[in-house]
């Protein structure tokens, strides 16, 4: 690579994907010397932060809650340490940042999407609620304000290397593959009874506790399908799912003459994390490689939605459009946090979301979507409306 230093800042450097990012970035370094971190957040993590704030030297910080700002205002007096979901914003907002990794989790990634797209800046998305809860949003900000987004999830990152080779109206469908996680082969009537360290251990990737879980539910590869429908503006028919329980091919990309391309590669993220911040170019940092003799034979099969009723059931609030996916989202990391401490089984989660789709159904989402307009202020306001209806639900 050559040119000028790529200033980044990385929202949610200590969760799974953050971490991962830092460590591409170090090893481009050995290679390029062109990337420097000038921002990093963290929730909780204080320590882990600080080891980052010594490792990277960035020039601001961003921590949950004012207890962590105070602790590392002690070990740390040179920097700007900012604070809660504005602090999230404002350092995504960060004068002299060239590229944003969002890589936190969950609904509180929107807003510093669109504090960044709205400056025109590039954004390499890990946080797939941006666009599952606020596609119109971003994909108005990008036409707009002239931001870039490039998809970190595997299977988006995948869909765009495929679509360098054609235009998107020569494209017949995309399909996006799935492992089926650790239940695809257990008995339907077992899942109601599953304990929450056997839906943590996934078959093929290390992920955070929530995709995780959202990947066993098949919820995952739901919103894929909404952060697909956003980013390439194809219509929901144009998209696909299908099961391959070994993580090979990670998208594929049916083109109109027939042809059909895929992306094959090892199952670690730092691959499809590497790509978005050196795209478009190729860097060979040592990253794992995919054994072709290994992998042989490639097998697929169709989506079983009666195994996965959660998957039907985001596809539907999908096509539901307005706020239903916010609320479907909501409800979903309530459902999530309720399954794993307990509170409910794992089939629980599934019926839930069910129950708060149709509850919204019965609400016609909100007055603002009568008219035919979404504002940040009425997802939240859905947002807050689908936790407390999760968390109230009884079984």
């Amino acid at each position: 690579m050559r040119g000028a230093e790529r200033r980044v800042v990385i929202l949610g450097s200590t969760g799974s994907i953050g971490v991962q990012t830092l460590d591409v970035i170090e090893r481009l370094n050995r290679k390029t010397h062109l990337f420097s971190v000038i921002g990093l957040s963290a929730g909780k993590n204080v320590d882990l932060l600080a080891e980052q704030i010594r490792r990277f030297s960035p020039i601001a910080v961003s921590i949950e809650d004012e207890e962590g700002a105070e602790e590392l205002h002690r070990h740390f007096q040179t920097i700007e340490i900012l604070v809660g979901e504005e602090g999230l914003s404002e350092l995504a907002r960060l004068k002299r940042a060239d590229l944003i990794v969002n890589a936190l989790v969950g609904a509180v990634g929107l807003a510093p999407t669109l504090a960044a797209l709205s400056l025109g800046r590039t954004v390499a998305l890990a946080n797939k609620e941006s666009l599952v809860i606020g596609g119109e949003l971003v994909t108005a900000s990008l036409h707009e304000d002239g931001g870039t987004l490039l998809p970190i999830d595997s299977e988006h990152n995948a869909l765009l290397q495929c679509l360098r080779a054609g235009k998107i109206s020569e494209v017949k469908q995309v399909v996006i593959t799935a492992s089926g996680g650790p239940f695809l082969r257990r008995p339907i009537e077992e899942l109601a009874h599953v304990r929450p360290e056997e839906a943590l251990s996934h078959p093929n990737w290390a992920m955070g506790s929530r995709i995780t879980i959202d990947s066993a539910t098949m919820v995952n590869k739901g919103f894929e399908v909404i952060e697909a429908h956003h980013l390439f503006s194809l219509p929901y028919k144009q998209i696909d799912v299908i099961i391959h329980p070994g993580s090979h091919v990670h998208s594929l990309v049916e083109y109109k003459d027939g042809s059909i391309l895929a992306e094959l590669a090892a199952s670690d993220m730092r691959i499809p994390i590497q790509y978005a911040l050196t795209h478009p170019e190729r860097i060979d940092t040592g990253l794992p490689r995919l054994n072709l003799d290994i992998t042989a034979p490639l097998k697929f099969e169709p989506l079983d939605p009666g195994r996965f009723p959660a998957f039907t059931t985001v596809l539907h609030a999908a096509k539901e459009g307005g706020t239903a996916p916010a609320a479907i989202n909501a409800a979903d990391e309530i459902l999530v946090k309720r399954f794993l401490t307990g509170e409910i089984p794992f089939t629980g989660i599934a019926a839930g979301l069910e129950v708060i789709l149709n509850r919204w159904v019965a609400l016609k989402g909100s007055p603002d979507e009568e008219h035919g307009k979404i504002s940040l202020q009425t997802i939240r306001s859905i947002d807050r409306w689908a936790r407390s209806e999760a968390a109230a639900l009884q079984w």
